[in-house]
């Protein structure tokens, strides 16, 4: 997944992926990161690459992304691009989360006839589990996340074609 964010003016690219391994990798600029994730239990991330580990909180709000590293706090802008990008992508049978989370499972593949109201997702945010049902009776056409990604509020999960 690609992300774009503007913090103290400056625009940055994350170039994220999970890894067959489990582990991500995360493409900055010209920079590569390669490091393990690991959810902890008062809603946190545990980050370890190489010899380093660092505890990772985040919020979101509206296009605002609220981080703190190691005890140091970030602010991140949603750029216009990518807030442009979604919309475009956007159709009646198109999936998106509703919060920041982790897929728990998923339970549609491409080319099945899905049901209205049918759950083809599953996200735990926040210690909740959120059920990612189909909007509209079709056929799943692109499945853009698989179980273990990390998802942002409005990205897309999935789309049904009617």
């Amino acid at each position: 997944m690609i992300y774009t964010y503007e913090m103290d003016g400056t625009m940055y690219t994350v170039n994220l992926e999970r890894r067959a391994d489990g582990s991500y990798q995360a493409v900055i600029g010209d920079r590569t990161y390669t490091f393990q994730a690991e959810a902890v239990n008062n809603g946190g991330w545990l980050l370890t690459y190489g010899a380093r580990r660092e505890l990772v909180y985040s919020a979101a709000q509206g296009d605002q992304r609220y981080v703190n590293v190691g005890g140091h706090d970030f602010t991140l802008a949603v750029t216009d691009a990518r807030s442009h990008r979604r919309r475009q992508t956007s159709s009646g049978g198109d999936l998106k989360a509703q919060m920041p989370g982790q897929v728990v499972d998923v339970l549609a593949t491409v080319g099945e006839n899905v049901t209205r109201g049918q759950t083809l997702v599953v996200l735990e945010a926040m210690k909740m589990e959120i059920r990612v049902s189909a909007p509209v009776d079709g056929v799943v056409k692109r499945l853009l996340v698989a179980k273990g990604d990390v998802v942002e509020r409005g990205q897309l999960l999935l789309e049904v074609e009617e």
